[in-house]
């Protein structure tokens, strides 16, 4: 058997978010073409994106990535996009940093690691399977719980951030298609959150009952339909929240 090299990037186990954090620093590590075709893996089939979690784990002994590179082009797509409509919406220059600085760090890192937090705990405090009594005990990582985040979160920056942007003269009129249109958008970017936070987590042999993640998707449709038959628009609601915005 050849003797195995063991490269910095495999000695970043369960637990390693400072070396996580480092890395983060240094480009010439992270491998961004990978990155960018699991990003467009998961708008066709995630679950090809979650595998890999188990070939980590078979070599490297941890199921979450050690390359921040999805993290930080995530990032940099985010800054992007957030710029694009503070352009289209003519926000002062002096906000400019402040819209980066929220969306960035407030509504990605910190509702993120919240969210990555919760699924977390509740994954470990619930979902759990009895494995044998001479079997080492397992826990979901913290790190691979925000991995699932990040990669449910991509689609859904898509059709929320993009796709949203080059319908905006559409959503933004108050008549009843385009309303429809908009709630229609919004249900399906959070429900393939969901599904995608599923798939993530179902690719974890050491879980039962991930089921549970899709259980938001049925509160998620009837949101869908109240707002068919009550006058609201998400597109315009959320955008108001940011700027001026009224219906065209």
């Amino acid at each position: 058997m050849l003797p195995h090299t063991v490269h910095s990037s495999e000695r970043v186990g369960q637990g390693s978010i400072p070396e996580y954090l480092k890395r983060a620093l240094r480009f010439n590590l992270m491998d961004f073409e990978f990155a960018l075709s699991q990003m467009v893996q998961l708008c066709f089939a995630p679950q090809s994106v979650f595998r890999a979690s188990k070939h980590r784990k078979l070599t490297k002994n941890h199921w979450s990535r050690d390359d921040p590179a999805f993290v930080v082009l995530q990032i940099l797509f985010l800054m992007c996009a957030t710029l694009a409509y503070l352009f289209a919406f003519s926000a002062p220059l002096g906000q400019i940093i402040k819209f980066i600085v929220w969306e960035v760090l407030v509504h990605y890192l910190l509702f993120g690691m919240s969210i990555a937090t919760l699924t977390w705990y509740l994954s470990n405090k619930y979902l759990l399977t009895r494995g044998l009594s001479h079997s080492t005990k397992q826990e979901v990582e913290w790190l691979h719980a925000f991995d699932i985040h990040c990669n449910a979160f991509f689609p859904l920056f898509l059709m929320l951030y993009v796709v949203q942007y080059m319908l905006l003269p559409i959503l933004l009129t108050s008549s009843f298609l385009p309303r429809v249109l908009s709630n229609a958008l919004y249900a399906v970017s959070f429900s393939y959150y969901f599904y995608i936070t599923f798939v993530g987590f179902l690719e974890l042999p050491i879980l039962g009952k991930q089921e549970y993640f899709l259980y938001p998707v049925g509160l998620i449709v009837v949101c869908f339909v109240l707002s068919i038959i009550f006058p609201f628009n998400a597109t315009i609601w959320t955008l108001s929240t940011y700027f001026p915005v009224r219906a065209l």
